[in-house]
């Protein structure tokens, strides 16, 4: 089978956002590839955080994924930090990367445009470089991602070819994977922006911690476009068509047939319904994360075995690479 690989970092009560766009996709994709799936921890200290509140939330993504459907006997999961392989092979890759190609990122430029390069930690700088090992050290075909991670992925491809010009086949190109439909979930109550858990308003998003009361109170604020219709067109009404996705997500129904039920029906009916499949589609993973907080050990059994595939991978990469670059001697 090809190899999938991905990562999420811990940050924060997962949203239907993050499902949608991520989770959902790399649960289908174990029948076709070969799944590697990572808390990328390393990736969340390049900025602040509080050490408590990260290993909880280092847990809560891990056990997510478990959660939302990932097998551990047909995929691996695993906590990035626990393999050191990717910060060596992250440190081979930034002597090969370029000043200009990671200031062009487009995360490193809107945070340093907040706060100014003066304020942005090296670790951001070179965030693009340590995801570039992450994905290379398993010689991943294809990267599940979100549109706003593609740049990324464009990058790691340039850093293969760059080094394998050099040194011979060291790395597989890997190519991005985008959902046609679901994506990019927005906010509820702000169409234009990405459905975030940093939102200053918890009524931005559906987290899976929320109750199904606290689920239609939310969906029923949810800002709509002008008119009746219930139709498709992000240009013409964003916010329907955000709502549409989401019901679309959930519900395994075609945005098509929803338009055709509900485009007369008026926007207080759809909203009714799509509360009440999102909360359908919810609760099995949240009565699966319940489990598994009664089940004492499991997921760090889970993860201990996981690291440990990954390693046996991610330690065979870096090997050769030591070896085409001239490093190592004290070691067979």
């Amino acid at each position: 089978m090809k190899r999938a690989f991905s990562g999420v970092q811990p940050s924060g009560n997962i949203h239907i956002g993050n499902y949608l766009g991520a989770f959902r996709q790399f649960v289908q994709l174990q029948d076709v590839y070969e799944g590697i799936y990572c808390v990328v921890d390393l990736h969340a200290i390049t900025v602040p955080q509080d050490p408590g509140e990260l290993r909880e939330q280092i847990r809560e993504v891990a056990a997510f994924y478990l959660a939302a459907g990932i097998d551990p006997s047909r995929s691996t999961v695993f906590v990035q930090s626990d393999v050191p392989a990717h910060t060596e092979l992250a440190w081979i890759l930034n002597c090969f990367a370029t000043f200009g190609e990671l200031s062009r990122m487009t995360q490193f430029k809107d945070k340093s445009r907040k706060g100014g390069q003066e304020s942005v930690s090296a670790g951001l700088f070179n965030y693009p470089v340590l995801m570039a090992a992450d994905i290379l050290l398993y010689q991943a075909d294809v990267v599940p991602v979100g549109e706003d991670q593609k740049q990324h992925v464009e990058l790691t491809r340039d850093l293969a070819e760059r080094i394998n010009r050099r040194f011979g086949p060291l790395f597989r190109l890997p190519e991005p994977l985008i959902p046609p439909l679901g994506a990019r979930i927005m906010a509820l109550d702000n169409p234009q922006a990405k459905m975030s858990k940093s939102a200053e308003s918890p009524s931005s998003y559906i987290s899976f911690t929320d109750s199904p009361d606290v689920i239609r109170r939310k969906i029923a604020r949810a800002v709509t476009d002008s008119g009746r219709e219930v139709i498709y067109d992000p240009e013409a009404k964003p916010a329907i068509a955000n709502l549409l996705t989401i019901f679309s997500g959930f519900s395994g129904r075609p945005v098509h047939e929803l338009e055709r039920e509900y485009r007369e029906t008026g926007y207080a009916r759809f909203k009714a319904d799509l509360a009440e499949a999102v909360i359908a589609g919810m609760e099995p993973i949240q009565r699966r994360l319940a489990e598994m907080e009664a089940e004492p050990g499991y997921l760090e059994q889970v993860l201990r075995q996981g690291a440990e595939r990954a390693a046996a991978i991610a330690e065979s990469t870096v090997r050769q690479v030591k070896e085409a670059v001239g490093l190592g001697l004290g070691r067979a």
